[in-house]
């Protein structure tokens, strides 16, 4: 019976853990051939025409904030600082836009045993957040790196706490992936050898 349990328990903490990551896809693309190391200072670029796609969005006044300032301290942790005067070896900007979603979720158990509504699979609608960070290397115009993460909003654009706690969990996990992890101290010392 106890293992049983603990069968039960694992499985269950497993299928939670893999909900949790499936909640939040992220991904990103690198330019091949890019040293990053050669990199130290980025600056925010011009605004595009859109950069936010949702009047959701756009009309909430700290969601600008929040991705910018969880962007800076990310690649801050990574060894980067902003241009203070001079000319900035990366530029960044940043998209995001809400779509809906379709989802279909089958019922549980085996086709074998349904009967009648029980079978049909459950169909729902849902919105969801997209945010797309590109880092453009400042002296050839190139995109040399994008990250972006994909989440469900259920009714957290009200709730401005939940709104840069979801905001700074993304740009987090999108810089997970970011290829420069070295500290600055070994980054100076790096780019000082190569000068």
């Amino acid at each position: 019976m106890r293992r049983a349990f603990e069968f039960l328990l694992v499985g269950s903490v497993a299928a939670t853990l893999t909900g949790c990551l499936t909640l939040m896809p992220v991904s990103s693309h690198v330019q091949r051939g890019v040293d990053f190391v050669r990199y130290s200072t980025y600056d925010w670029g011009p605004a595009d025409a859109r950069p936010v796609t949702d009047e959701r969005l756009r009309e909430n006044p700290y969601f600008v904030d929040d991705v910018h300032g969880a962007i800076d301290t990310q690649l801050n942790r990574h060894g980067l600082v902003r241009a203070a005067t001079e000319r900035a070896d990366l530029m960044v900007h940043y998209h995001a836009a809400i779509a809906e979603r379709v989802e279909v979720t089958s019922r549980p158990g085996s086709y074998r045993d349904c009967v009648g509504d029980n079978c049909r699979p459950e169909v729902n609608t849902y919105d969801a957040g997209t945010l797309v960070i590109d880092i453009v290397d400042a002296s050839t115009r190139e995109l040399v790196w994008r990250g972006w993460a994909e989440h469900r909003l259920e009714d957290m654009l009200d709730d401005p706490v939940q709104v840069r706690r979801r905001v700074q969990d993304a740009v987090r996990r999108i810089f997970d992936t970011f290829p420069l992890t070295v500290n600055p101290t070994s980054r100076r010392t790096a780019l000082e050898g190569t000068r």
